[in-house]
């Protein structure tokens, strides 16, 4: 496996992909869809330990702007036609897109679609990954949100989908927080839980559960730092949910007496779930989920 064991490239363009396909006419493939700098990309783990879970599949990241339509909408055309392209993997700022709400318009879809992957007829069916792994993984691994103040920053992108199923969880309150208005999220959810949405961190104070969202759509953790500060020694949890092992946010809430985790484990899990559905396409057996999690230790 070549790229096991170096950074597969990224692909930035529709033209970028078709020639990379061609070049491993055997290889099944998972895309993932981002928008990215650089930078961004370099820091990601993924492109390093989805490719080393299965000899036959290559992870290949593909860069495109939120605002090129087209070019989306000629991905999934060289995906849909591709039978070796099995699945796709999207993230910001392409989740829940238009593309994919025109796609698979008329269907009955998840609130969120997050990933793409191929049935047995080889067409693709739209998926809810992470939202429900994030959920999965605090349940078994830190705790409940019953009767919790689940303060959400970042309400958008990954945070939407996340609001949704916690609000599921009977939080004693759910505060949406981001400089976008979210008074229509704030509507939908009421009937589930108390809810309530501020354009900025304010005074809640008991029994608090802070997720920060938007550090992984690459917002300044400012704000996030003065209300850990705020809230000093008092054994409250704080999540931050980029994927790696070592934040420096993380650590200062940890200095300051928070329960503080990062994103690391909800994203071992929501990338075995797509490793399995992907297994399952390609008549494959995915790794046990413990030799995984160490994979993504170790990229991390």
């Amino acid at each position: 496996m070549e790229y096991a064991v170096k950074k597969i490239p990224v692909c930035n363009s529709v033209e970028e992909l078709l020639d990379f396909l061609k070049k491993y006419p055997t290889q099944k493939f998972c895309l993932y869809l981002a928008y990215k700098n650089k930078e961004d990309w370099d820091k990601s783990t993924s492109r390093t330990y989805m490719n080393q879970v299965m000899d036959s599949l290559l992870y290949l990241p593909v860069n495109i702007a939120k605002d090129d339509l087209a070019s989306i909408r000629e991905m999934l055309r060289i995906a849909e036609d591709n039978q070796n392209i099995v699945a796709i993997n999207i993230t910001q700022p392409h989740k829940s897109g238009p593309v994919l709400k025109e796609r698979f318009k008329g269907e009955d879809l998840p609130s969120n679609i997050d990933t793409l992957v191929k049935d047995e007829g080889g067409n693709l069916r739209p998926y809810d990954i992470n939202a429900p792994s994030f959920v999965g993984w605090y349940k078994d691994e830190v705790g409940s949100f019953k009767n919790k103040s689940v303060v959400l920053l970042g309400a958008g992108g990954v945070g939407e989908p996340i609001a949704r199923r916690i609000a599921h969880e009977h939080p004693k309150e759910l505060v949406l927080v981001d400089k976008e208005p979210k008074e229509k999220l704030q509507e939908e959810l009421a009937s589930y839980c108390n809810v309530r949405y501020t354009s900025k961190l304010d005074d809640t104070q008991n029994n608090i559960v802070f997720i920060n969202c938007a550090g992984k759509e690459g917002a300044d953790d400012s704000s996030a730092a003065a209300f850990l500060e705020k809230h000093e020694n008092k054994g409250f949890v704080f999540v931050d949910l980029r994927p790696q092992l070592d934040i420096e946010i993380v650590g200062k809430a940890k200095q300051l007496g928070w329960k503080a985790f990062t994103g690391h484990g909800m994203n071992a899990r929501n990338d075995y779930v797509l490793l399995r559905k992907i297994a399952e396409r390609a008549n494959a057996k995915p790794l046990e989920f413990s030799v995984f999690k160490e994979l993504v230790a170790k990229a991390s």
